[in-house]
């Protein structure tokens, strides 16, 4: 009885709620579509969360992202391999019996190559050695002493003295010449060389073909960012189009490469494009070297003039016309040299991170109606504090050791004089030139659209960097300025874009053979971004977690500027081929030189002088490095209280910054002086 009425009970219950269930289906179908829409955005919002925490840890890690193992190419056939130790000597013709053929078969008329037997396959690269004359499309007829064609295969008639190539030549080449075959075991070297090759050949220009050795991260990082900016419509942010683009001259806006971008629309609705990953990167080197190069600085001018100081020390100054390689301030950076307005740049960028206005200041002259560009200067407290990066100084103001102002120089001109040398030697800069000046916002298109706005709206804490250009803010704030005629957009970030595009041949390749000592040495890739990195402290949020530790940026690099692969003993470099020598001996004085910088940094002078006077100076007199040791050198001895070895080298010097030099060495012996008095 009791069992059965359970029975009962429970089937009437279960029925029940059946025809409550069907009863409020209808009423109920709105608040089940609410809540499944509410699910959905919740859980949108937490994906979007994690996509930005994935981008900032990528972002922050990244020098733990370099590909530091390669395998160099090695040689499947030279001399040494042939049937008789003898050069092998190939000609160059059609295909036997291919109609139409391309002239792509490579044969040995003496029989010594026996290509079968090394296992010579599809993909090997064989080296021509032959004085082949190559018409570009763009630049002209080019000298090559030799080129590299890929193997596609052996002809299957001759498999020890015949090949196919998978590119073929413009004409027969009926003279033997000689013939190596090299092979990559590694997929990341044969990835390097086709990019290179491809960059040298291609005769359409493009930007951001580097392959670094963080590459791959960055590509991640590109797809995440665009993933979760597709799902961030919904998101909030105070932006809106740089109204100043519409002032920029017409070739720059009108450019095939910048038109879409600086559009309205462009700059609201666009993706991250594939340069802007090494962008953000940027933003991270600045925001690192600009935490720990500032010192003690604590007021604005403090920071600004220690990371001003820190630039010219860092970036070799190039001569006006520039190296044709260097047109961001990354490239500047981890290359270390740039024109002054590159490092105007590296400046702005650097102070942009602490949060520190510069804008560029251009003086108007009669040569050009457009003006001449003169230096940065930090906009803080209603006051435009001169940074001269051409003399690699500050605009020395009435006080010792001051930061002249804008005001100051137009209420007391007479401060232009003592940036004279003498009546032959003037400043070019003259007290009509301050009756009208314009200052320029520094942004690049990243730093102008909404994805950047948006983007440094999620980072935060340790993970935060200045990715947005706060351009509308300080216009406002400069139309205060009392001695601005207008305000602009400063060009140099889109021309440089452009001037990229538009390199020489020439410029290419030494780009490329420039890129290629990181590319196959990335120890010394990592070593530079440790360097930027610094030394950070564990952050409050890892603080409980056992296995966190300190980013000791400074000591690891310290360790890989160190490394015989990075430093190899003169007597190994004595035996490697010349052709490769002069690689391997441009990374070793590199890694000399940027060790000497960064115990500089540390505060260990006597070190420091070590590694500029006898590992650099001594090591290559006449090598990339020179005017760049000389100063700092000299800046080393000075710290040390060796004012008169300072003086010695700033005064006779003839380097792109000779004149700046020189009015430093001034100052010395006129403390010097003093001190004897």
């Amino acid at each position: 009885m009791t069992k059965r009425f359970i029975v009962i009970l429970g089937l009437a219950f279960v029925g029940a709620i059946i025809l409550f269930m069907d009863s409020c289906r209808r009423a109920g179908s709105s608040r089940a579509r609410s809540a499944a829409s509410h699910r959905s955005v919740d859980s949108g919002r937490k994906d979007s969360h994690a996509l930005v925490k994935a981008v900032t840890t990528e972002l922050n890690n990244l020098p733990t992202a370099v590909v530091l193992e390669l395998k160099p190419p090695f040689p499947i056939l030279d001399d040494s391999k042939s049937a008789d130790g003898q050069p092998v000597l190939a000609i160059c013709s059609v295909t036997p019996g291919v109609t139409g053929s391309p002239y792509n078969y490579l044969s040995v008329p003496k029989g010594n190559a026996q290509f079968d037997t090394l296992g010579v396959r599809a993909g090997d690269q064989v080296r021509y050695f032959v004085n082949y004359t190559q018409e570009d499309p763009e630049y002209g007829v080019q000298q090559l002493t030799h080129i590299e064609l890929p193997v596609r295969r052996l002809d299957t008639e001759n498999r020890q003295n015949g090949l196919i190539l998978d590119a073929g030549l413009s004409g027969p080449m009926p003279i033997p010449s000689r013939i190596e075959i090299w092979r990559f075991s590694d997929k990341r070297m044969i990835e390097l060389s086709k990019r290179i090759k491809h960059y040298l050949s291609s005769p359409k220009q493009f930007i951001g073909w580097e392959p670094s050795p963080d590459e791959s991260a960055l590509v991640l990082l590109r797809d995440r960012l665009n993933q979760w900016l597709r799902n961030a419509s919904s998101d909030t942010v105070s932006w809106q189009p740089e109204p100043l683009v519409s002032q920029l001259l017409p070739n720059l806006q009108e450019a095939k490469r910048l038109r879409e971008s600086l559009t309205p629309k462009g700059q609201e609705t666009g993706l991250f494009e594939p340069t802007d990953p090494r962008q953000l990167q940027q933003a991270i080197w600045s925001r690192d070297i600009a935490r720990w190069a500032k010192g003690d600085g604590h007021t604005d001018l403090q920071v600004a003039a220690a990371l001003f100081d820190w630039t010219v020390r860092n970036i070799q100054l190039d001569p006006p016309e520039g190296s044709g390689i260097v047109h961001q301030p990354w490239q500047a950076l981890m290359y270390g040299h740039g024109t002054a307005a590159q490092r105007a740049w590296v400046f702005a960028e650097l102070c942009r991170q602490r949060q520190l206005d510069v804008v560029m200041l251009v003086v108007k002259t009669e040569e050009s109606s457009a003006g001449r560009w003169w230096l940065p200067a930090l906009w803080s407290e209603g006051h435009l504090y001169l940074f001269d990066s051409q003399l690699g100084m500050p605009i020395p103001g009435e006080q010792p050791d001051s930061v002249a102002t804008l005001s100051d120089l137009v209420s007391t001109p007479e401060l232009l004089k003592q940036l004279d040398l003498d009546e032959d030697h003037t400043y070019p800069i003259l007290a009509d030139n301050l009756q009208q000046i314009e200052a320029q916002l520094i942004s690049s298109p990243l730093q102008i659209s909404r994805r950047a706005a948006l983007l440094q709206q999620k980072l935060d804490g340790d993970g935060f960097a200045v990715l947005s250009a706060d351009n509308r803010r300080v216009a406002a704030e400069l139309k205060e300025c009392p001695n601005l005629k207008s305000i602009r957009l400063w060009p140099q970030p889109y021309q440089a874009i452009l001037d990229e595009r538009a390199m020489t041949q020439k410029q290419r390749q030494q780009a490329a053979m420039r890129f290629v000592t990181f590319a196959q040495r990335p120890r010394l890739w990592k070593a530079r971004v440790l360097h930027f990195q610094g030394t950070k402290e564990i952050p409050i949020s890892q603080q409980n977690n056992p296995l966190a530790q300190p980013d000791l940026g400074h000591k690891n690099a310290t360790t890989l500027y160190l490394d015989p692969r990075i430093r190899p003993p003169k007597a190994i470099l004595e035996k490697i081929e010349p052709s490769k020598r002069v690689l391997y001996n441009r990374v070793k004085v590199d890694a000399s030189y940027w060790l000497g910088l960064l115990r500089y940094d540390l505060g260990d002078y006597e070190i420091a002088a070590h590694w500029l006077q006898e590992r650099t100076l001594q090591s290559e007199p006449f090598g990339p490095w020179t005017t760049g040791a000389r100063y700092n050198l000299a800046r080393t001895y000075e710290s040390m209280g060796q004012l008169e070895a300072a003086v010695k080298l700033l005064a006779h010097d003839d380097s792109p910054q000779s004149y700046g030099n020189k009015l430093r060495a001034e100052r010395l012996q006129q403390e010097l002086n003093t001190k004897s008095e």
